[in-house]
This record gives structure tokens, C-alpha cells and sequence, in this order.
């Protein structure tokens, strides 16, 4: 018997095993693929170097032409013998950029219907169609580990590259230097999901194509520049759909960036705004029309820098609760849920919401400033232009975001009343000793669950209560109208009022409060809170805040409480309770 289950399980074993080889080899030769776009983009840019030395002979495109071979000989030798991946990557990647804009900057009349050239483009357009299904390949069969970092390597190596490569544009060089960046700025606005982030990239690239390009009166091959931007606007435009990242490991990148870092970010869009202006003001001397010109640009100028003025600020406000946030989160441990529970207790879903109104007229208020000071003519306008506006874009995502998926403010009571003087049917009853410190034992367990409840969910605690002799309605009273008109340190009510009760209740289902219910009544045990004047309590401090009162009931007949709060309307309350019932064979159960 023992020898059986010893060989069902090696032969288990030997099974699992093979067919883990075999997936792994299949995975390794898939893997394969993912170097065919760039195999055939080399030989459309050899292609290219060929032609444009055959009909030029100049020696520059044959140095350019030997320094790839090389570049890419020291890529290999460093990726498989030295093991050097990033860096060699890299390396491939910058010099792949730089070829690319080289094959867009030196087109020439003289080759541009050349049979070569056409060769070189349609195989550019080759290695674009491949780099799109080998991204989708990467994503439905889960080959891809997904980041939080802004840029890839090979989007940032390449941009680098297509930019470097602007300088035989001679005059206009900076111009497409700076439409480099703004396309970058574009990736990194889709990567991030902005909420405007696609239809800002569409009108940018549509732009580019009608005026931008025109306008810098220079011959360029559309193919290669297209060959550019599509390999690299691929997986950003697909990860919106396939990214599996919650919204704080999306932002993990800038979120946990040190405060100078977020600093330095602002103070370098405050310099790109700035240069924006300035470009805009140009349209003074470009229109003759000035009695028309310049009303509209101060009216609009002045509102732009208004808006901006004030949403620098809140940038910067917003930096420093993010930095709050890090320092909690780095006491309590490295995990994204207490990250999100921190941001939450320090108020930054309101502070977002609020925020994300803000960004969006911003970005409104340069959309109409580039409007009235539109300059066809002016490449730097255009570029600054959409360097801006993914900038805002990307920070109205953040604020969208985290408006929308971290949970808001949270303050709590817990009131834990294990009163021995109540008795429903209003009879003194003598526990033992021992069922009687079992009872105190347990009430104190209950005390302490609540603390670290409040505490492990981060919510403020307001206080909790714990009274052998039970609780006074004056006390109560006067506890819970000083927790609903409690704020928060920013200054607007929580998001949510927790109220936690652990006692007595009538068989009506009231609360079963200590002291007398009226003058002269000498009963003890007879006062209580009815969820009408509990509610009523409540609505003198949140009229029109919109705040959620949640009530827990962990006592005997709760369950009329919740049967009542069905029926309310216009109000935001939560109950939770239970009920016992009796099974068949006698056994109690609770629902």
C-alpha cells in the first residue's frame, strides 16, 4: 500500500514537472517575438542609411551608419555576456530614437520616390503593426509586470534619441525638441488614466499633423515620424484598458516621492507656465488688429493667471498632505491598503474632489487663452502650448483618482454599558459572583475590540465610554451632539459618524438608559433614547452636509431600530444588528 501511494506520487511529481518545462519553453520561445519589431525596424533604418548615402555620398551618413553597428554589437555584447540588460537596452533604444529622427529629418526630394525608400517605409509601418501585436500578445498572456513608473525605458531612451536627432533641423531644432517633450508629457498623462488624457493626446497629434509640421517649412518623412510616435503611444493607449494597478500603486511613483522631489515638480511647472504666457503675448506683434487683440488677451490672461495662481497653491498644499501621508505610512508598514486608509483619514478625498474642479478650470481657462492668442505661425506657442496641457491634465487625473477611490474622513463612539440594574420585566435580579465578573470580563473585551477597531481602520476616535452602572441620557445626549458637530482639523465635516452601542435595550427597542425617565419617577433603569430623538439630533448638525451616520447595535432588540431606518428618507443612515431566533430543536441562532 505505502509503495503505491509512494509511486502515484513520484509519478505526480515526474508529470507536473514536464509540463512545467514545457510551458516554460513555450513561454521562452513567444518571448522570441517580442524582438521581431525592432529586427525589422534595423533593417528599414539600414535600408534608409543606404539610400540617403547612395544619392547624397556624404561621409556623415556612413560615420552614422558604422557608429550603429557598433552601438548595437556593444548592446549584444553587454545584454549576453556581461549581463548588463537595462543598460544595454537603453543603449539599443536611444540609438533607435536617434536613427528614427535622422530617417525623418534628412528626406530629400531627390530619393523620396525611390524604390529603396519606399521599401524603408512600408517596412516601418511593418515594424509598427508587429510592435501592436506583440503588445497585445504581452498583455492577454500576462508577459508584462506593470509599474508605476512614468516613462518606460525604451518610450524615455527613444524620445531622447528622436529629440538629440532635431539638430539637423538646423534654426527650428528646439521646436521639435520641445514637441518631443510634449509628446512625452502626453504617454505619461495615458499612462496614468487621466480622465483627458486620450482626447488631449488626439488633438495634439491631429494638430501636429494640420499645422505643426507645415509650418516649420521643412521636408519630413511621415512615415518614420509616424513609425516613432506609434510604437512608442501603443502600450500606454492599451494599458488604459489592461493595467491591473489600483490608483495608489498607479501614483506610487509620485506619491512616495520625497518632498523636494514634489517640490522641484511644481517650481518646474510654474517655468513652463510662465514661457507659455510669454509665447502667448507674442500675438501682439503678429496682429494688426490690436483694438480687437488685446482685450480679449487681458480679460482671458487675467483669468488664466488666476487660475493658476490658485491651483499652483493647491498643488503645493496637496504635496504637503501627501507628505503627511508618507510619514504615517511609513510607521505603520509598507502596504497599499493602510496607504489608502491614511489618505483617507487625513482627508484627501475631500481635498480632491474639491481640487479636481479647480484643475479643470484651469485647463479650461488655457484652452481659451490659447484660443484668443493663437499663432498659427508660432511653433514654440504650439509646443509650450501642449507641454502645459498634459501637465495640468495629469494632475486633474491624480486629484479625479483619488476623489473617487480612497474613502473619505471617519470619526467614531463606542458606547459599552453592561448595567446588572436592568431587568425587562423591571424585577431586581442577583447574578452570582462569577457570572458576574464574566460579564464585566467580557464587556471590557468588547471595549478593547472597539479601540483597536477605530484604530486598525484608522478612524478618530472620539471616545469610548465603558460604565458598569450604565449611562445617563444627559451624558448621552450630551456626548453625541458634541461628536455630530465634531470637524475635522481642515475644517469640513467627516464623511461618516460612526456611533457604537453595547447595552440594554427596551423590548420596544430603545436604548435602556440609567436614571429616571421624568420627575418624581422612582424607578431606576427607566430612561431611554428613542431613534427619533437620536435622528433629530442629528439633523441639527447635518441639514445640508451630506455626511452618513452609521449606528451598530450589538445588543438584543436592535432589529426594530433597523425597520425604522428603512422607512426614513432624505437622511444617509446605516444600521447594523441582529436578531435571535429559535431553531427546531431549540438551538438559538442569530440573523
Amino acid at each position: 500500500m505505502n509503495r503505491s501511494v509512494r509511486y502515484f506520487f513520484s509519478h505526480a511529481s515526474a508529470t507536473l514537472m514536464i509540463k512545467m518545462k514545457e510551458i516554460r519553453k513555450m513561454h521562452f520561445s513567444i518571448r522570441y517575438l517580442g524582438f521581431l519589431p525592432s529586427l525589422v525596424l534595423l533593417v528599414a533604418i539600414s535600408l534608409g542609411l543606404y539610400t540617403r548615402w547612395e544619392a547624397t555620398e556624404e561621409v556623415f551618413v556612413l560615420v552614422v551608419a558604422l557608429g550603429g553597428l557598433f552601438v548595437f554589437a556593444i548592446a549584444m555584447a553587454l545584454h549576453y555576456y556581461f549581463s548588463m540588460e537595462y543598460f544595454s537596452e537603453s543603449l539599443a533604444h536611444l540609438w533607435f530614437g536617434c536613427l528614427l529622427g535622422m530617417m525623418a529629418f534628412t528626406e530629400n526630394e531627390s530619393f523620396r520616390y525611390d524604390e529603396k525608400e519606399e521599401v524603408m517605409n512600408i517596412l516601418l509601418m511593418t515594424s509598427v503593426g508587429l510592435s501592436l501585436f506583440w503588445a497585445m500578445v504581452e498583455r492577454t498572456c500576462n508577459y508584462i509586470k506593470y509599474t508605476s513608473n512614468l516613462l518606460t525605458n525604451s518610450e524615455l531612451m527613444e524620445t531622447a534619441g528622436f529629440a538629440t536627432a532635431t539638430i539637423l533641423l538646423g534654426q527650428k531644432w528646439a521646436d521639435v525638441c520641445f514637441l518631443s517633450v510634449a509628446f512625452a508629457l502626453g504617454l505619461i498623462a495615458m499612462r496614468k488614466k487621466a480622465l483627458l488624457a486620450v482626447p488631449n493626446f488626439t488633438v495634439f497629434l491631429a494638430l501636429s499633423i494640420a499645422i505643426f509640421f507645415p509650418t516649420l517649412k521643412k521636408t519630413i518623412n511621415p512615415y518614420a515620424a509616424s513609425c516613432f510616435a506609434g510604437r512608442l503611444c501603443i502600450a500606454p493607449l492599451l494599458d488604459i484598458y489592461f493595467s491591473n494597478l489600483t490608483t495608489v500603486e498607479r501614483w506610487q511613483w509620485y506619491i512616495f516621492q520625497s518632498k523636494h522631489v514634489k517640490r522641484l515638480v511644481i517650481l518646474v511647472t510654474v517655468v513652463v507656465d510662465i514661457t507659455f504666457m510669454v509665447f502667448s503675448g507674442m500675438i501682439v506683434r503678429h496682429f494688426q488688429e490690436l483694438f480687437f487683440v488685446i482685450p480679449g488677451f487681458v480679460i482671458f490672461g487675467i483669468l488664466w493667471i488666476c487660475f493658476h495662481i490658485v491651483f499652483i497653491v493647491t498643488c503645493w498644499v496637496f504635496s504637503r498632505k501627501l507628505n503627511e501621508c508618507v510619514l504615517v505610512y511609513k510607521a505603520y508598514g509598507e502596504d497599499t491598503k493602510n496607504m489608502t486608509r491614511i489618505m483617507a483619514s487625513k482627508g484627501v478625498r475631500h481635498f480632491s474632489q474639491i481640487s479636481e474642479r479647480l484643475a479643470l478650470c484651469t485647463i479650461f481657462s488655457t484652452w481659451m487663452l490659447a484660443a484668443v492668442s493663437w499663432q498659427a505661425t508660432n511653433t514654440m506657442f504650439f509646443a509650450f502650448l501642449f507641454i502645459v496641457l498634459p501637465v495640468e491634465i495629469t494632475i486633474h487625473g491624480l486629484l479625479h483618482d483619488l476623489g473617487r477611490s480612497v474613502g473619505g474622513t471617519c470619526i467614531g463612539y463606542a458606547m459599552v454599558a453592561p448595567s446588572n440594574s436592568y431587568s425587562p420585566e423591571g424585577d431586581v435580579l442577583l447574578l452570582p459572583t462569577s457570572a458576574l465578573q464574566d460579564y464585566m470580563s467580557q464587556s471590557t473585551d468588547i471595549l478593547n475590540s472597539m479601540q483597536r477597531f477605530f484604530t486598525h481602520h484608522l478612524v478618530e476616535t472620539f471616545g469610548c465610554d465603558y460604565s458598569t452602572s450604565g449611562l445617563t441620557l444627559e451624558s448621552v445626549e450630551s456626548k453625541l451632539k458634541a461628536l455630530f458637530e465634531r470637524h475635522t482639523p481642515d475644517g469640513p465635516r467627516f464623511d461618516s459618524y460612526v456611533v457604537y452601542y453595547s447595552g440594554h435595550m427596551h423590548p420596544g427597542g430603545d436604548l435602556a438608559l440609567s436614571g429616571l425617565k421624568a420627575a418624581g419617577d422612582t424607578t431606576p433603569g427607566t430612561a431611554s433614547l428613542k431613534l427619533d430623538t437620536l435622528l433629530d439630533w442629528w439633523k441639527e448638525t447635518n441639514s445640508d452636509a451630506g455626511s452618513r451616520l452609521i449606528i451598530i447595535l450589538d445588543t438584543d432588540n436592535g432589529h426594530h431600530w433597523v425597520r425604522q431606518v428603512r422607512r426614513l428618507d432624505g437622511v444617509y443612515v446605516a444600521i447594523q444588528s441582529y436578531q435571535q431566533s429559535m431553531r427546531p430543536g431549540g438551538e438559538v441562532c442569530h440573523l
